[in-house]
């Protein structure tokens, strides 16, 4: 089975922007393929939070 890339969208300021766009005119990637890579780079390690007990459980 084939996976199907999600879309997201975000909005960022327009220096990031033109960081971004540098970049990858630089690397010969998409803005779009350089900003997944990014992405992907910066969720490899991360971990959710174990859930936080409510406040009632804290007063048990």
């Amino acid at each position: 089975m084939e996976k199907v890339a999600k879309k997201v969208f975000a909005s960022v300021s327009d220096q990031l922007a033109e960081k971004l766009n540098k970049r990858a005119e630089g690397e010969g990637r998409s803005l779009s393929n350089l900003i997944g890579y990014l992405l992907e780079r910066e969720m490899d390690d991360w971990q959710p939070e174990q859930q936080k007990p409510s406040v009632t459980q804290q007063n048990k």
